[in-house]
C-alpha cells in the first residue's frame, strides 16, 4: 500500500473538498489578510506652568483705562482669574482690562487655575498731577532741543511753586497778595537760590497748550531756556473751570 506524505495529505484534503487542483506552493503564497486596528488616544489638558503679564507696572490718570494681556506657558486656552488689591483705586474686569478709579497704589493680579499668578502694580495719579508731569516733560524738551541741561524737580519748590498757584488765583501777578515778591515764597520754604524766576499761565486746558503760549512769550520762553537754572517747580490751582499754573525757577 502506498504511502502519503503528511503534507501531502492535507493538501489532497483540501483539493477533494474544494474541487481544485492545489499544489504545495500554492498553499504557501495562500495571502491572509491581518485586520487593522485602530487605537484612539485622548487628549490630555495640560496644566499651566507660569503666567507672565506685558506690564509689570503702569500709571493712569483717574477715569483712564488701559488693559493688561497675560501669556500661559504651555500656549492654550485657560480660565483666568483677575483682582485688585483696591478697587477704590483701579478695578480691573474678567479680560484684563483695568479702570483707574482714585489716586494711589494698588495690584492686579491675574492667576491660573492651578495657583500660578503674575503681579502688575498699578499707580492712579490725578489729571492734575498729569498735567505737572507733562509741563514738566515738555521744559525739558525744549532745552534738550537746544542742548541745555534738564531742571530738576525739587519738591521744596514744588510746594512753593503749588502756593503760589492758589495765589494767582486770587491775584494774577508776580506780587503776592501779600503785596511782596513772588520771590519770599523761596524763603517760606527754606529754599536757597543765587537766581531765580517765575512764569505764570493761565486758562490752558492742556499742558501744550500752556506751553505752546508761554514758548511765544520771550520773557517766559527766556526762564524756560535760561542756561543758570538748575531747578523746577510746577505747581496747578483749578478754580471754577479755570487753571491756573506757575513755574518756579532756581
Amino acid at each position: 500500500m502506498k504511502k502519503w506524505k503528511k503534507c501531502a495529505c492535507v493538501i489532497m484534503v483540501l483539493s477533494l473538498v474544494q474541487g481544485i487542483s492545489v499544489n504545495y506552493d500554492a498553499v504557501n503564497a495562500v495571502s491572509i489578510p491581518v485586520p487593522t486596528v485602530t487605537v484612539s488616544t485622548a487628549s490630555v489638558k495640560k496644566s499651566p506652568s507660569s503666567v507672565k503679564l506685558n506690564k509689570t507696572s503702569e500709571k493712569l490718570v483717574v477715569g483712564k483705562t488701559d488693559t493688561l494681556k497675560a501669556t500661559v506657558t504651555p500656549s492654550g486656552s485657560y480660565n483666568l482669574t483677575w483682582t485688585s488689591s483696591n478697587k477704590k483705586v483701579v478695578t480691573v474686569d474678567s479680560n484684563g482690562k483695568l479702570k483707574a478709579v482714585g489716586k494711589g497704589t494698588a495690584n492686579v493680579t491675574v492667576k491660573t487655575s492651578n495657583g500660578k499668578s503674575a503681579v502688575c502694580m498699578v499707580s492712579v495719579i490725578t489729571q492734575n498731577e498729569a498735567y505737572i508731569e507733562e509741563v514738566v516733560r515738555l521744559v525739558n524738551a525744549e532745552r534738550t532741543k537746544r542742548g541745555l541741561n534738564k531742571l530738576v524737580i525739587n519738591s521744596r519748590l514744588a510746594n512753593a511753586s503749588q502756593k503760589r498757584a492758589v495765589e494767582t488765583s486770587k491775584r494774577l501777578s508776580h506780587t503776592r497778595p501779600s503785596g511782596k515778591s513772588f520771590s519770599t515764597v523761596l524763603d517760606e520754604y527754606g529754599i536757597k537760590y543765587s537766581i531765580t524766576g517765575e512764569n505764570i499761565a493761565y486758562n490752558y486746558y492742556t499742558a501744550s497748550e500752556a506751553m505752546e503760549g508761554l514758548m511765544d512769550s520771550k520773557g517766559h520762553r527766556d526762564n524756560i531756556l535760561n542756561s543758570k537754572f538748575k531747578y523746577l517747580g510746577v505747581g496747578l490751582y483749578e478754580e471754577d473751570g479755570i487753571k491756573y499754573l506757575v513755574q518756579l525757577f532756581t
